[in-house]
């Protein structure tokens, strides 16, 4: 039997081509069914991450400081949308975001841009944003191709500025960058979750095989010792103290005591943590943590109360405070000048009457390895605790670092740098009766449901003063001279502070630092007061001291809460 060649070729031909098909399948099925495997499921499968909800931040007596809010953006592809077609849908459209056709019908206009110097279509424009998840429904249900919508979570602050430099703020990228959002982070932002499922040909998801990975975990609620009420009177009393005094800028800080909790903080220049982008750099700085300055004679308790301790001194013993030098154990020193001729003074009168020449006199005694000990008792050189971003240690040099005036001009508050939060900090250490406490700001950490997770507890660094001592500086301290030192019945106990400025390496007769710190009631404290003032000018000319200046604002701040806390007759 003969075969054409035409039959031969055909037969081969087929033959080669099952070959070649078998050889495939299995290639496929064997040899690269791994990879096939894997490539179909991918391109089946879908992920979706589930956005945990960022959690809230509070006050102690639970308004809330700060949360998160859903939010959906509706934009369209206008190279999508078929315009003739859907007409009538965008007419309705713009009645549900309130627009007119007008309006709406440029969003759907088709524009291009250049990139990297290509011509590039621009398939994305957003319309508007909603939060109504109803409204939501009804725009997806017109069924506008091209049109839909981008859920995304929202960091909305309540009271805008309020608070601003403890909360902090999250960026438009949700990065938690300063304050509380920050350093509760890890508690606040929560678990993503991620959502898993398939779709079918036409790149529809397939409700059915729809599954949960990882579950959503929602952030914690942190709760401040903040206490709004009390934050909103001082940034008030604040605001209107740097517009009549025209200082460049102010801190003020309110706490217990006893506890170390801060019921208050506030800078200005401030800024609105929902639109932090739009203030200075500067404004952003939580200055009562990050600026320090040379306190003045508040720092004239430390010295003080440190001598009275160690029994290097009588409350009746005098100090000639117009002598210019000083001898002691066969050395002589050089006192600093006071601002009047004061005479002879009892060692309460120089804490009172605030005279250099007597401070020094009574830090001579300590010597400079005790001056130096009694600050860094005090917290000086170190920083508070606080715990922040940002928060900076201030300047106390070691001894050996010091000149031949230095023991004499420290006492007096100069050759130190402090943050207002260390001065506060100080003067909590006679208002809580001798302890040195760590400020803190969080109270708690909860869930949604109000369990607790975390409780915040008082922290004592170390005592530094006993309870005698503590006791009679409170006393000292509450009767400042002249001026007054009780407010609605309520004794308050207070130092002022005075410091000059270094302009161009030299002390400025003309820019001043003015600060108050003191507590109430004088006998039994509970709310301690610290005032900050930077480069104020009197309206009368002179001086801003710290009586003139710092004492007015204190003195409001402790009415307005002796008055709304009932403290006083």
């Amino acid at each position: 039997m003969r075969f054409s060649l035409r039959f031969i070729f055909t037969v081969f031909s087929l033959f080669f081509c099952f070959v070649v098909l078998v050889g495939r399948v299995l290639l496929l099925c064997h040899f690269d069914r791994d990879y096939y495997k894997n490539f179909v499921n991918s391109a089946r499968a879908t992920k979706q991450t589930q956005r945990a909800i960022r959690g809230q931040i509070r006050d102690r007596n639970g308004f809330v400081l700060a949360i998160t809010t859903m939010k959906i953006d509706i934009g369209v592809d206008p190279y999508t949308t078929d315009l003739q077609k859907n007409r009538d849908k965008i007419d309705q459209l713009a009645v549900l975001l309130g627009k007119t056709s007008e309006e709406i019908m440029e969003y759907f206009r088709r524009e291009t841009f250049i990139r990297q110097g290509k011509k590039q279509q621009l398939r994305w424009k957003k319309i508007a944003t909603i939060e109504d998840n109803d409204l939501y429904a009804r725009i997806m249900a017109l069924d506008i191709k091209g049109v839909y919508g981008s859920r995304k979570n929202e960091r909305i602050y309540p009271n805008n500025e309020l608070a601003s430099h403890v909360i902090g703020f999250v960026n438009k990228e949700g990065i938690a960058v300063s304050g509380v959002e920050r350093f509760m982070d890890e508690f606040l932002r929560g678990q993503d979750g991620c959502l898993e499922s398939e779709r079918d040909g036409k790149r529809k998801e397939v409700a059915l095989f729809r599954k949960t990975v990882i579950g959503t975990k929602n952030g914690a609620y942190v709760d401040l010792t903040i206490d709004l009420r009390v934050q909103t009177t001082v940034e008030n009393a604040l605001a209107r103290t740097m517009a009549e005094l025209k200082a460049k800028s102010g801190s003020v800080i309110v706490s217990d005591p006893t506890t170390g909790e801060i019921l208050a903080l506030c800078n200005a220049p401030t800024f609105d943590c929902n639109a932090y982008y739009r203030s200075e750099i500067s404004h952003l700085r939580n200055r009562a943590i990050t600026d320090f300055y040379e306190p003045g004679s508040v720092f004239k308790i430390v010295p003080f109360s440190i001598a009275l301790q160690r029994g290097l001194f009588s409350l009746e013993q005098r100090f000639d405070c117009n002598q210019a030098t000083f001898s002691y154990h066969g050395k002589t020193y050089n006192l600093p000048k006071d601002y009047t001729q004061f005479g002879q003074l009892s060692a309460v009168d120089v804490l009172r009457k605030s005279s250099n020449r007597g401070a020094a006199q009574i830090a001579i005694l300590l010597g400079e390895r005790g001056l130096y000990h009694a600050a860094r008792a005090f917290g000086f050189g170190s920083r508070t605790g606080y715990g922040f971003d940002g928060e900076v240690a201030g300047i106390l040099p070691p001894v050996e670092r010091w000149d031949s005036l230095t023991i004499t001009r420290l006492p007096m508050g100069h050759a130190i740098g402090a943050t207002p939060l260390q001065v506060h900090q100080a003067m909590g250490v006679i208002g809580s009766g001798g302890y040195l406490l760590e400020p803190k700001v969080i109270g708690r950490i909860c869930d949604e449901n109000g369990e607790t997770i975390i409780r915040a507890e008082p922290h004592i660094i170390r005592r530094v003063l006993n309870l005698d001592v503590a006791k009679k500086m409170r006393e000292i301290l509450s009767h400042p001279g002249n001026a007054t030192s009780s407010i609605e019945g309520v004794k308050l106990a207070y130092k002022t502070g005075t410091s000059q400025k270094i302009i161009g390496k030299k002390y400025s007769s003309e820019h001043h630092i003015s600060s108050c710190s003191g507590f109430f009631p004088a006998e039994e404290p509970r709310f301690l007061v610290t005032v900050v003032l930077d480069d104020p000018k009197m309206a009368n000319g002179g001086v801003a001291y710290g009586i003139r200046a710092a004492y007015p604002l204190l003195a409001e701040i402790a009415r307005t809460i002796i008055i709304s806390k009932g403290l006083g007759h």
